[in-house]
């Protein structure tokens, strides 16, 4: 284990120890390790910040809530991340949301803004079955198991989603670029 994932590891044991021992300012601790990656995840997923935000919030506070249930057992971060996208999917059942959104930030060059812009497009376009694969392991970097308890399938059906989910997003990708050319 590298040494960056072994310090997050003992630290997220010892923030949620003191967590479901009452201490609430150790949610601080955790938002530290993890606040940034589920926002990410759930603006990739809402595509609009204002409801990341709220459902990033929303999953801490649920933490929160269910702080005296916790074990520092390593399924934490699956755990995570599964609030934060049952909360995306309420909130995509609330509303239909814009494509891309008009308040994403995107830095670099025009021309890399550009592709990051295509990509999200792409992404948009496939089935969800697909999007969640992709945005987990892809960009969040969660391992094949991780992800798979996520959204709870097993293993083999989320290779074999992330393999057709790869393959479709290569295709709108080709098409994409072809028409912006």
């Amino acid at each position: 284990m590298p040494n960056d994932a072994l310090r997050d590891s003992l630290a997220e044991k010892r923030w949620l120890t003191a967590l479901s021992e009452g201490d609430t300012n150790a949610l601080g601790g955790i938002y530290e390790l993890y606040g940034e990656r589920i926002f990410r995840y759930t603006f990739r997923l809402l595509g609009n910040r204002t409801d990341a935000e709220d459902a990033t919030a929303e999953t801490f506070l649920r933490v929160l809530r269910r702080s005296a249930e916790l074990r520092a057992d390593g399924a934490f971060r699956t755990w995570l991340f599964r609030i934060a996208r049952n909360l995306c999917i309420d909130k995509l059942r609330q509303h239909k949301l814009m494509e891309l959104p008009p308040d994403a930030q995107y830095s670099g060059s025009e021309e890399r803004s550009a592709l990051r812009v295509t990509i999200q497009q792409a992404l948009n376009q496939l089935p969800r079955e697909y999007q969640d694969p992709l945005v987990l392991c892809d960009l969040e970097e969660l391992s094949a198991k991780e992800a798979a308890d996520v959204l709870e399938i097993s293993v083999p059906a989320l290779k074999s989603r992330l393999y057709r989910g790869r393959r479709a997003l290569r295709d709108k990708l080709g098409s994409l670029l072809e028409r912006t050319s």
